[in-house]
């Protein structure tokens, strides 16, 4: 009886070893397949000048030149970093330097 119970138990354990490594791979492989994009490790494809408008603002800027999709925070931070902005604040006819990053497509 007790040989029984040994079986059962070897065999639960396992099926509990094989279901945590099989789930450690596919974490591991879910690791690299979705691994964010290093943009703010990478140089700017282009630099260009962006005349500021009436009623832009950064986070317009932002959303019209990031071909990226990364967070528009992150970007926006990036783009007061290239013209030493101490705010967000903008007035129409400035000029400040918007950079264009490229990533390569899956």
């Amino acid at each position: 009886m007790f040989g029984v119970i040994r079986v059962k138990e070897r065999k639960r354990n396992n099926n509990l070893l094989i279901f945590c490594i099989i789930t450690l791979i596919g974490l591991l492989l879910s690791g690299f397949i979705f691994k964010p994009k290093a943009i703010e490790a990478q140089e700017p494809l282009e630099v260009l000048t962006v005349v500021v408008k009436n009623g832009d603002s950064l986070w317009k800027i932002a959303d019209r030149y990031d071909n990226n999709k990364m967070d528009l925070r992150k970007y926006i931070d990036i783009i007061q970093k290239y013209n030493n902005l101490d705010n967000t604040v903008l007035q129409p006819g400035q000029r400040i330097k918007v950079p264009i990053f490229h990533t390569a497509e899956r």
